[in-house]
């Protein structure tokens, strides 16, 4: 009641089943009848069962006006050929939708929230032609980004997201910035906006926006040379293998004033779509395979860069959506300052694969929606200055049969608890997993695990501890120190640099 309420001095209200305070009663009746009276309106009424109720003076039988209706919902839906990170506030009840085709919503990327003041929140992360799909009461009441690659659907017509009002965002968050507010590449984790190392359009050697030119430009390429895409080129390479050649930039303008970066993508399935030769370098461009979602291992997989040579460098690209892997490296390949993610094919999936190459450099880089983030087949890698967010569908951090030979693994922060790819059951995700015994060492130090499980004092197989090593029942030239394991944070010199 908006007001006040009393129970009705006659033997007509049950007094031992009926709770009544200043403005709310609680009850039940049966083949009887209960009264009450009160001042102002029913504001709230819910009932079980079947029942008649009236009001004075008019005694009007109210029932079916009590009876709640079924609130009518709205359905919004966000795709995008590129990438986008969007926000929305609506001013009722948000409700993720998980069988909606290619634009279901995500159980980790995508966050729904209740607010204060009774609006609620949406916020998410999708693309590669995929999108997310919510339902939500009452009306949208605003949406960001307003100008962006991207379609926004509701109730399955297009709108224009200028309509609606920005959401407020004091954090300033972005898919495609650092989350540290520090000047130096360091702090620019994953690249983008603030990362300084970019190379501008005035030192093009020459500037493409096609798929021929840019053959043409490669093929014609030597040392020196700095091939430029266009920052508002998005070039479908089909099923192109191209060759970036030894001593050549190949770039774009990811991270100059706002911008993403050139879009090279594929609804194809290459293998190597550009091969690195030595002293090559990849910079400032979007590299994106024909995946989103998870498959298995009977679809056909796909590589994107392909380093075939020494001296290599890929730096603050954006991948995702590989089979296989983004980038695939050789042995003193330096992969930095890149956000790479949603790689998760069975049996693959992988942000960066170092297969058996002896010392590859990884670091400063975003991992997330990756089968693993890095993975090894016999060979050796640092990784270290990295931040791998959720969610994970298998251990993060990789290496396999017979174990390898020196990986270096420190100053990494691992966000990811759970293991949405069941490996390890219904457990944690590990974030480092050793299959067998490392020729040298696996060192493992000074990171932070939010997986809260230490790694037990001896080795049993695939379980979810944070740090795990496979095929031997104790523990073989792996060594963790100084890692801490949980959510709470731990000092400013364990973790990636913040």
């Amino acid at each position: 009641m908006s007001d006040s309420i009393k129970k009705i001095n006659t033997s007509v209200a049950d007094t031992l089943s009926d709770s009544v305070s200043d403005t709310k009663v609680e009850g039940s009746v049966a083949d009887g009848v209960d009264a009450f009276e009160y001042t102002g309106h029913i504001t709230e009424f819910d009932f079980d069962g079947s029942a008649k109720v009236t009001t004075k003076p008019t005694l009007k039988d109210v029932s079916s006006d009590l009876v709640p209706e079924e609130t009518s919902k709205n359905k919004i839906e966000v795709v995008s050929d590129g990438s986008i990170t969007y926000e929305f506030t609506t001013s009722g009840k948000i409700t993720k939708l998980f069988d909606n085709g290619k634009k279901s919503a995500e159980k980790e990327n995508d966050s729904v929230t209740e607010n204060d003041d009774g609006t609620w929140s949406a916020s998410g992360f999708t693309g590669n032609g995929y999108g997310d799909g919510f339902e939500f009461e009452g009306e949208l009441k605003a949406f960001s980004p307003n100008s962006d690659d991207f379609r926004l659907l509701l109730n399955g017509k297009e709108v224009s997201p200028e309509d609606f009002g920005d959401v407020s965002n004091d954090s300033g968050s972005d898919s495609d910035s650092s989350s540290s507010s520090s000047g130096s590449n360091e702090a620019h984790i994953g690249g983008g906006e603030g990362y300084s190392n970019v190379v501008p359009e005035s030192e093009a050697t020459e500037v493409v926006s096609s798929l021929s030119d840019l053959k043409s430009a490669l093929n014609g390429a030597s040392s020196g040379d700095v091939v430029y895409v266009a920052g508002d080129a998005e070039i479908n390479m089909r099923e192109s293998k191209l060759t970036v050649p030894s001593g050549v930039t190949l770039a774009s303008n990811r991270g100059i004033g706002g911008a993403k970066g050139a879009r090279l993508y594929t609804k194809g399935h290459p293998w190597g779509m550009l091969t690195l030769q030595s002293n090559s370098r990849v910079t400032g461009l979007r590299i994106a395979g024909p995946r989103w979602d998870w498959v298995d291992e009977t679809e056909t997989t796909e590589l994107g860069l392909d380093a075939a040579g020494s001296g290599v460098e890929v730096d603050n690209i954006e991948g995702y959506g590989w089979g296989y892997a983004v980038v695939r490296t050789a042995d003193d390949t330096h992969v930095h300052h890149c956000h790479l993610h949603h790689c998760s094919r069975m049996g693959h999936g992988y942000g960066i694969a170092t297969e058996g190459s002896d010392y590859p450099i990884i670091e400063y880089n975003k991992f997330e929606h990756n089968r693993h983030s890095v993975q090894g087949n016999g060979g050796g890698y640092e990784i270290r200055y990295n931040v791998v967010d959720v969610p994970a569908i298998s251990h993060v951090f990789d290496q396999h049969r017979p174990g390898g030979k020196t990986m270096k693994i420190h100053h990494n922060t691992v966000r990811v608890v759970k293991d949405e790819g069941g490996r390890s059951g219904s457990g944690n995700a590990p974030a480092v997993a050793i299959r067998g015994v490392p020729d040298d060492v696996a060192d493992i130090h000074d990171n932070w695990f939010f997986n809260d499980k230490k790694p037990r004092s001896s080795p049993s197989g695939w379980t979810d501890e944070a740090i795990i090593q496979v095929h031997t029942d104790s523990w073989q030239n792996v060594e963790f120190n100084n890692n801490h394991y949980g959510s709470d944070e731990p000092a400013s010199d364990i973790g990636h640099p913040r």
